[in-house]
Parts: structure tokens; sequence; C-alpha cells
């Protein structure tokens, strides 16, 4: 791979071999448009805890370890069914929590790297198959724990995380293929990050970009910013250096579909105080233009560490806030976002620390995290319908 960071034509190329491989809209036929006609329910996990990782795969839902109450990890993994409605319960080969997770094609979902209880980074993948309905472990090259999961359709991309040593950050990258073989490179900027991951597997592409970068890596004293650097993912195992992220911040969220990547909401520090200012400020990026747009967008209110999901066309920002309970809804093939004003659908406990995930794309779920301000995690799933059958 080449360390130079590729022009814009390079990444013209590479992103319109990839929008073509796959059609729009492909998720888009089982959802019902009327976001007031989604349906609601609720749940329980087996276990309370925060930090949880969730993945979707087949027709499952499944989260994975996290934190519990007391403080001490657990191994525990509730698996959902769609077509079933019924729960199951499972376990990771080891108790973790700040897994990163994702899935690889319709058939595996992978819970990789953590935190042990001794708050090592974790350099093991345990990988569930939805077909067979077992479980198996792979291993990262390097070991971090919070990495972010790129789903390219036939191949997923491990983007760094956080690495326990002088750097800190990590810019390991390992990418996943459908036979659960691992290909490692990195990132080639200058300064780690830990960005915010975005997969549009409708075309096989996605974004590593946002988040926060350390300016000395591998010194004894970190220097973190806001980070302006983004990546292009495409699939098997490419990756070339994007535009700059218009508008550095922390704790942003985002979620892509049909070629429309959106990443809203996060916080700045004010000088002087150190005060956390949150924003509603959302940032578009067209892969049809390679190019961020020049006129941002607004939430409804202004989130920070927002939940992202994709449900058929639309992007929905969730939870991130204690101003309200509403969903901003995205409308990508409209590009804004949809009125919801009888506040429906909406949360019906506020919460941090949560975990989300999307089955069949017309399934939300959100499930555990920390409620009363932090004070105690919960066991609660609210599921958001959106399926026609």
């Amino acid at each position: 791979m080449n360390k130079s960071a590729l022009n814009t034509a390079s990444i013209a190329r590479l992103l319109l071999l990839l929008l073509m491989a796959v059609p729009f809209g492909l998720a888009t036929s089982n959802v019902i448009d009327n976001i007031n006609d989604w349906r609601f329910s609720g749940a329980m996990l087996s276990v309370a805890r925060a930090s949880i990782a969730a993945a979707n795969v087949g027709h499952l839902a499944l989260f994975a370890g996290g934190r519990l109450q007391n403080g001490t990890y657990t191994d525990v993994v509730d698996i959902y069914n769609r077509k079933t409605k019924k729960w199951t319960t499972s376990h990771l080969s080891k108790a973790r929590s700040e897994i990163g997770a994702g899935s690889v094609g319709s058939r595996y979902a992978l819970f990789a790297g953590g935190f042990d209880s001794m708050f090592r980074p974790m350099s093991l993948v345990d990988v569930y198959d939805a077909e067979t309905e077992k479980w198996t472990s792979i291993h990262l090259k390097t070991p971090r724990a919070s990495p972010r999961l790129i789903s390219l359709g036939s191949s997923t991309a491990v983007i760094g995380g956080l690495s326990g040593d002088l750097q800190y950050l990590s810019n390991a990258v390992d990418f996943v293929d459908s036979k659960l073989s691992v290909f490692s490179t990195s990132l080639q900027s200058p300064y780690p990050q830990l960005g915010l991951a975005l997969s549009d597997v409708s075309s096989e592409t996605g974004l590593y970009t946002s988040g926060y970068q350390n300016n000395r890596p591998g010194e004894r004293f970190n220097d973190f910013e806001p980070s302006n650097q983004t990546v292009v993912f495409g699939a098997p195992t490419n990756l070339v250096a994007g535009p700059i992220f218009p508008y550095p911040r922390w704790g942003a969220g985002g979620a892509a579909t049909n070629g429309v990547f959106v990443v809203g909401g996060g916080h700045l520090f004010a000088n002087g105080t150190g005060e956390s200012l949150l924003t509603d400020r959302v940032d578009i990026f067209h892969a049809s233009s390679q190019q961020w747009s020049s006129q941002p967008l607004k939430l409804s209110v202004p989130r920070d560490y927002p939940l992202v999901q994709v449900v058929g066309d639309y992007i929905v920002f969730l939870s991130g806030t204690d101003k309200s309970k509403d969903l901003d809804i995205f409308d990508t093939q409209a590009c804004r976002f949809v009125s919801n004003d009888r506040h429906a659908p909406a949360l019906y406990t506020l919460r941090s620390d949560a975990a989300a995930t999307t089955i069949d794309g017309c399934l939300l779920m959100v499930a555990g995290g920390s409620v009363y301000q932090g004070r105690n995690t919960t066991a609660s799933v609210e599921m958001f319908d959106a399926c026609h059958v």
C-alpha cells in the first residue's frame, strides 16, 4: 500500500467502483416509511449492564459483555431472534468490556478486543457463527480496547482503539474476511486517532473520521485534540486518505447508507474554563462527490455520544441528551430530517453508555446502559419495529 495520501482522483475511482457494485436501496422494501407507524415494545436483558457491544447478523441481534453495576466485567451474551421473537443467552470466551462489534456478511458476528479484568487491552476476537450457532475465536495482530469496526460486506475492518502503551491510541488495522482470515496493516497518519467508524454496507464502503488524536505519540505526556483526519475504506482491504473532517469535535456519532455518511452531535471544550460545550451540528459526506457538504444541518437538540443506526433509508439519532427522548431521523433520499412533531418514535427511558443495533435493516434495538444520571445500570431493551413483515 502506498503510504502517501492518495489524491482526489484516486478516491473518486475507488468510490465509483464500489458504489457501482451494489445498487442503492436494497434494505428499504421491508421498512415502514411513516415513522409514526413504527411499533414500540420492550424487553429485558438477562443481566443489567453498561458498555455493551452490540452486533447484528442474519435475523439476530447480539448484546455481548459489558460492565456490571459493581464495576466488574461480564461474559454474558444476550441474543434476540427477530423471526422467532425469542431470547437466548450465551457467553464470550473471556469476560471483558470496551469491545468493538460488527459482522462479516450475514454469517459471522465479531466481538473484537476490549479490556480484561486487569484493564489490559486484548487481541481476542470472539466470533459467533449464525449458521452453526457456535463460537470460535481469532486474534488481532495488535491488542487493543474499543476498536472501531467497519463492515464492508465481504470483509470487516477492525480499526484503531486504545493501545495501553505510551502511544495510547493505536493505528493498527486488521481486515477479517469471510473465511475468518486476518490481514493486518495500519493507518498512515502521523497522529494515532480514535475515530468514528461509518459503514455503508449497501456499497461496501466506509469512513473512519472525527474522534480525537494524540499529537505526541510515544511521549510520556499525551496531547489529545479533536481530529479532522478521514480515511475511506473499501472492500476487501482498501484504504485511502479522504478529505478532512470540517468541524473536529469529541463525542460525535454517525452512520451511513445510500452513499450518504452523516456525522452529528459531539462536544468541544471552552477555552480557559474547560467546560464541555455540546453541539447539534450535523456534517454530511457524499460518496458521489467525495466531499463533505459545505452546509451543515442541525439535530433537534445537542447530543453527546449519541447512538446512531440505519433503518432502511433513514439514519436515526437517539440518546446522547437529557433534554429529549425524541429520535432525530434523517432521510438519506431527501437529504433532510423528518419532522417528529408527534414525538413518536421516542425513547421511554433516558440512558447513557447503552448499545444499539438494527436487525434486517428494520428493527432498531437499544439495550442496557446507565440510568438515573449514571447511578445505576439497566437491563431494559427498547425496540422500534419498522418492519413490514
